[in-house]
């Protein structure tokens, strides 16, 4: 396995690999009322099925494809064809394709983003093909719950995720008088009040509150740990959450222009030395030390807890587009592309954290690089975004309001009032479902 992982190591090193959006797709070309088993056909009869994959990897294209190559030359019933399109392009293409039919036989699609596409009905229902596979125990619940709709239907498998975790300059923490993280709310209010200079530009706290996605991603983790969650606003807990970040902005702990920072400019403002701490995806594990370069030394730890640990699940899914020919062969395929040896490979050739947690244990980098196994223990704690239809705008309620809160405009409340008004009718007609969310991994199909 170790050679497997080398040479797919190395084909991913070498840079994304150009490919071009071709004008149709022949997993949906007909009708679209294929999907009655002309899969069982092909395989019956001898006959290769020919599958094809639209995904939007750029650096982490040759991973992948060095992947389903080796899938192609293990077995003679299956064929896969990947091709790169943009992810802006894809989207627009699900978005077509739900009318026109014209659609991949798998497609890949950000986690957060499947359940409206699923409600277009462009991926298809594969709960029964998965019904007898063992090996679904082993997913972390997270990523697996954004693969179903609100009946626990499974329509795809998570390929990678990664998660958030709180990134410390020990530097600035040992001159502070603290030897290591800190792992309570309290600790870390405390660590922030004695981090930041405002004299030298030192602020004890960075993230990201941008009002996009990446701000909500950002914000969530802090409103579950103190026991809120986006379906109840106005709870004590959901309050608590958007005061606890809004009082480091009013308190100068943190900058007020992270409601304009992206992921990247708080990771820049933490390498550059002019924030205490941040919070840190694994994406940025990929040249964080070349970006500190030695001036600094830095320790992760799990983001601090108020009520319990959180954290929120990024990742992209892999789905089996409605109208397929090949729905049982898509399904196979599925199910290699995301066991727990292929999955360790790809996953730690493309800096990003399995999804499954027999996984983790099958590449050294996931147990011996501390840094991993920090985040690799936040995906016990970690939850997605929704799974649902509108989250969309059940996102910009809450970033538009946590960003009001922030600069002042409203008080917490009043924002999060606000922001429940729009969210709340939503979720009456169809409510988020529910999740044992967080800790550990699926054990049921139908959970």
């Amino acid at each position: 396995m170790k050679r497997r992982f080398q040479k797919l190591a190395a084909l991913f090193l070498v840079g994304p690999m150009t490919a071009a959006l071709v004008s149709g797709c022949g997993g949906s070309s007909g009708s679209g009322d294929s999907s009655s088993g002309s899969g069982d056909d092909s395989s019956s009869s001898g006959e290769t099925a020919e599958v094809t994959l639209w995904h939007y990897f750029e650096a982490e294209a040759p991973a992948l494809e060095a992947l389903i190559e080796e899938y192609n030359e293990m077995q003679s019933d299956i064929h896969i064809t990947p091709t790169y399109v943009s992810r802006e392009e894809l989207m627009n293409q699900y978005t077509i394709g739900a009318v026109s039919g014209e659609l991949p036989d798998i497609g890949m699609v950000d986690s957060p983003d499947m359940a409206s596409y699923i409600s277009l009905g462009v991926f298809e229902d594969i709960t029964e093909e998965l019904e007898s596979w063992d090996d679904l125990q082993y997913f972390y619940e997270g990523p697996l719950l954004s693969c179903q709709d609100a009946d626990g239907n499974y329509y795809g498998l998570p390929q990678n995720s990664n998660c958030l975790t709180l990134c410390c300059n020990m530097d600035i923490l040992n001159a502070a008088g603290y030897d290591s993280p800190p792992t309570t709310w309290d600790e870390f209010l405390e660590v922030c009040q004695k981090t930041t200079d405002s004299a030298n530009g030192v602020y004890g706290f960075a993230m990201c509150a941008v009002g996009t996605e990446e701000g909500t991603f950002q914000i969530l983790p802090w409103i579950w740990s103190a026991g809120g969650d986006i379906s109840d606003l106005t709870s004590e807990g959901s309050i608590k959450g958007i005061q606890f970040l809004t009082d480091l902005v009013q308190n100068g702990y943190m900058s007020r222009e992270v409601v304009n920072w992206q992921q990247a400019d708080a990771y820049n403002a933490f390498c550059a030395g002019r924030a205490a701490m941040f919070e840190s995806g694994t994406w940025q594990l990929q040249d964080i030390d070349e970006k500190i370069n030695g001036t600094f030394n830095y320790e992760y730890a799990l983001l601090p807890m108020d009520q319990e640990y959180a954290s929120c699940i990024g990742g992209e899914n892999f789905g089996v587009c409605t109208g397929t020919e090949y729905k049982d062969e898509c399904v196979e395929f599925l199910k290699w592309f995301m066991s727990a040896e292929t999955n360790a490979e790809f996953t730690a050739a493309a800096t990003k954290l399995p999804v499954r947690s027999d996984a983790v244990g099958l590449q050294d980098i996931f147990t011996t690089d501390e840094r991993y196994a920090v985040f690799n223990e936040a995906m016990n704690y970690a939850r997605p975004r929704g799974p649902h239809a509108q989250w969309p705008t059940l996102s910009e309620a809450l970033y538009n309001a946590t960003q009001q809160a922030m600069l002042g405009d409203q008080s917490v409340e009043d924002a999060l009032s606000a922001a429940a008004d729009v969210i709340n009718p939503i979720l009456e007609e169809d409510p988020l479902p529910e999740s044992s969310i967080g800790g550990g991994v699926a054990n049921d199909v139908n959970q």
